[in-house]
């Protein structure tokens, strides 16, 4: 009873969060981990876990695609910035092969997708910081993108911490 008391209070929470950003933008943006039907029918931690992990996965594969193109597009040719550039491709590559392999973890009960995770944090982190060094601003829709894919990372870690007691 205690643990369903506790779920249903995680999810109020997160709703409350997600559903609380100032604007419409970050709304529409928040609004597949609220609309989801698979998440909504979630009947425990592991259905959850999977579903948000998928979400994350979804931004970090739009997040890759655009560093990729960036890459593609401009090639050498990017003074500033090209390696902070190769840095974020690299990292959301692994972000991409990161929750791929944790929501086959999850499935399987491997402990270790809360490793897998908190590297994909620190690849994700890696990104920001060569971004930052070099002062490049995304485009809003990117930096919102990067940004949910943090937010579900972070949402799948706690979830995964619970799922496995860690």
């Amino acid at each position: 009873m205690e643990s369903s008391i506790g779920y249903v209070t995680f999810i109020a929470s997160l709703h409350l969060c997600l559903s609380s950003f100032p604007t419409p933008f970050a709304n529409a943006r928040a609004s597949p981990l609220i609309k989801n039907i698979p998440t909504r029918s979630a009947s425990n931690l592991k259905d959850l876990d999977t579903t948000i992990i998928k979400l994350a996965l979804t931004n970090a594969q739009q997040s890759k695609a655009f560093f990729v193109n960036k890459l593609n597009t401009t090639g050498n040719n990017i003074v500033k910035g090209f390696g902070a550039v190769k840095q974020c491709a690299n990292s959301y590559d692994f972000a991409v092969d990161g929750f791929a392999f944790s929501m086959r973890g999850i499935k399987d009960n491997d402990k270790s997708v809360s490793q897998i995770l908190t590297q994909v944090q620190d690849e994700i982190v890696r990104c920001e910081k060569a971004l930052t060094s070099t002062e490049i601003e995304l485009p809003y829709l990117v930096s919102s993108t990067n940004f949910l894919t943090m937010l579900y990372r972070d949402v799948a870690f706690l979830i995964t911490s619970q799922l496995f007691h860690i």
